[in-house]
């Protein structure tokens, strides 16, 4: 498999397309509370896991709570903590899961796709890659941080990750808020937040498997 994926304009907005006719707009999309819980549902004791941007690798801790034993690996530029890896073309081994959360969006779009392929020849077949970006529909999640370089609309980073070879599973937006916040802008915002085309949750998840 080529560690090389050069964006065709038509290529890629025809996967974005098909994921728009799968998964629907972004209100149909499911809501989950947090990231953490869908892995622990995903995964299970023993697999191997590979976290890319992995910064304090607390993300290891976490899991445990989740599976007790497994094998857990990172990648981070920084390097001011200890990690495996200190770029996605430096990785060796393959891998059951491997996660991005809050990475994409700081990449081009043709880094972007380079990194996707580059992490497919590392998942094991039928492994999955968790993904999570902020949601264009909810603006202040892109906009606050400077750092960020392509803002990634749901079916863009879905079609796109399609388009690098992977089977897209699923997608969620991410919200988790207090009760009353949770009800301010699930209930009562909700026909407003429709009218104006934002939306409440901050992030969007995807999950894609690699084919067998």
């Amino acid at each position: 498999m080529s560690n090389q994926l050069t964006i065709n304009w038509q290529e890629l907005y025809y996967h974005r397309r098909l994921i728009a006719r799968e998964f629907g707009d972004i209100w149909d999309l499911p809501v989950r509370k947090r990231y953490h819980q869908i892995m622990g549902e995903l995964g299970a004791k023993n697999i191997s896991l590979l976290e890319i941007g992995a910064g304090d690798r607390a993300l290891a801790e976490r899991m445990r709570g989740y599976w007790n034993e497994f094998d857990y690996r990172s990648c981070d530029i920084d390097m001011t903590f200890d990690h495996d890896f200190t770029h996605f073309s430096t990785i060796v081994g393959h891998y059951d899961l491997i996660c991005a959360f809050e990475v994409i969006e700081h990449l081009t779009l043709q880094e972007a796709a380079e990194m996707l392929v580059k992490l497919r020849a590392h998942l094991k077949p039928g492994g999955l890659l968790i993904l999570t970006t902020p949601n264009t529909f909810y603006p202040p999640a892109y906009l606050r941080d400077a750092t960020h370089v392509t803002p990634f609309c749901f079916d863009e980073l879905a079609g796109l990750v399609s388009l690098a070879g992977y089977q897209v599973q699923f997608i969620y937006r991410l919200f988790h808020d207090s009760l009353l916040k949770k009800f301010v802008k699930r209930v009562l915002m909700y026909p407003l937040f429709r009218v104006l085309g934002i939306d409440y949750a901050k992030q969007i998840l995807v999950v894609a498997k690699n084919p067998l």
